[in-house]
């Protein structure tokens, strides 16, 4: 009975090395992989960061009042956004692809505005 599992033992072994060989081909999978995790983390936990950002740069661009409201809405939009990104990105982490949300996290161009879409 034992002798019948290790051809399969081993037919198995050898799929799952051929499953696996287009990723270790890609060079740098698991640090792509591994990024996009750690992306997702940070979007998740500082996503609530967009509010702060916004008020400072609508206040900049404008005065304080408009900061005060229009910078909170527009913070408050992005935070869904960003939050929303960060789940996804740490759901998916083991699909390579760029992030949803630009800058990949919040305090990377601070003074810009987030924009959000594929590129």
């Amino acid at each position: 009975m034992k002798k019948q599992w290790i051809p399969l033992t081993f037919s198995a072994l050898a799929f799952s090395m051929l499953a696996v060989s287009p990723a270790a081909q890609a060079g740098d999978y698991a640090t792509q992989s591994a990024g996009k995790f750690s992306r997702g983390i940070a979007n998740l936990a500082t996503g609530w960061l967009e509010v702060p950002k916004n008020i400072s740069n609508e206040s900049r661009a404008s005065n304080a009042g408009v900061g005060l409201t229009y910078g909170t809405l527009k913070g408050a939009a992005h935070t869904v956004g960003r939050t929303l990104s960060g789940a996804v990105d740490t759901a998916t982490f083991f699909i390579s692809s760029s992030g949803f949300v630009h800058a990949d996290y919040v305090w990377n161009d601070f003074d810009r505005e987030t924009t959000h879409g594929a590129q």
